[in-house]
């Protein structure tokens, strides 16, 4: 069904994104989330987000193509595993967007994707003392479909392929990019943000090195050639994904325009999931793939 849909295009609702909790066991020092005032006493139940999700579901047209992919994120959604288990069977592809801070539950239908920014020095100064080592004990599970990602910012762009080679001699599968988006009110964003050059130069650094580890990075090149600065805009300007996804905060209410909600500043988005949606339904970026053409 998944090629079937995106060769048609992108069908509307084609994603759900679900922020499970407002809670979280970390605060990281690039975290949207807590920016937009979410309030822990309104969350949903496993039961409510059951029933919610079961009615949209119900009433969604064309049906077979509602939430195709949920992603579970937060907050830490694992702080809430139980509406994960209660909820995860709705849709056919689920994916759990966890700090990796407590271990994995054994879901073999779900695939994780495991925040990891940096080697030790890095991702501890920006997730916390200690979190590194914990987080990569929890995250080499063979018997899982584990995959990590890393938020590039100032604070780690010089350890890019020292975190390939640590990560790729461990049973993890894969490992995906992206960049910080500045937030309007997060005081670290002067620390973190990355200019467009500064973005462009770590572009193609990953591009170079996917010659080297091939598919361990992902997603395909065209994903990140569409997020050079010449070119971004025209993806963030026409995000596929705030008008293909339903995204849902922790009481269940709608949030807009997406996950990273309303304080983040679209025109400088480093979040890769726009640029993936656009990837898939651009056909001539498509090609250049299929022609292994950089």
């Amino acid at each position: 069904m998944k090629g079937a849909f995106f060769a048609l295009g992108m069908p509307r609702h084609a994603f759900c994104s679900i922020d499970v909790t407002a809670r979280c066991n970390l605060r990281c020092k690039h975290c949207y989330f807590f920016e937009q005032g979410h309030d822990v006493e309104r969350e949903l139940s496993a039961d409510e987000w059951f029933a919610l999700l079961s009615g949209l579901r119900r009433s969604a047209w064309p049906r077979p193509f509602f939430a195709y992919q949920c992603s579970w994120v937060g907050g830490e959604p694992l702080l809430r595993a139980e509406v994960i288990e209660r909820c995860r069977h709705l849709f056919p592809y689920n994916i759990v967007v966890t700090n990796g801070m407590i271990p994995l539950p054994a879901w073999r239908d779900v695939h994780f994707f495991v925040s990891v920014d940096g080697t030790r020095d890095a991702h501890d100064a920006i997730r916390g003392a200690g979190s590194y080592d914990r987080i990569r004990r929890n995250a080499e599970r063979g018997d899982l479909d584990v995959m990590i990602t890393c938020c590039l910012n100032r604070q780690n762009l010089d350890c890019v392929e020292e975190l390939l080679i640590e990560w790729d001699a461990t049973p993890v599968r894969h490992v995906a990019f992206e960049f910080h988006t500045p937030i309007h009110g997060l005081a670290t964003d002067a620390e973190l943000a990355l200019s467009p050059e500064e973005r462009d130069r770590a572009l193609e650094l990953i591009l170079a090195l996917r010659q080297v580890y091939g598919h361990f990075i992902l997603p395909p090149p065209r994903t990140y050639r569409l997020m050079r600065s010449d070119r971004s805009r025209a993806t963030t300007d026409h995000c596929l994904y705030r008008s293909s996804a339903v995204v849902l905060g922790p009481d269940g209410r709608r949030k807009r325009p997406c996950m990273l909600g309303p304080k983040a500043d679209c025109d400088r988005c480093g979040c890769i999931i726009p640029f993936i949606t656009r990837a898939q339904v651009d056909r001539s970026e498509i090609l250049r793939d299929l022609l292994g053409l950089d």
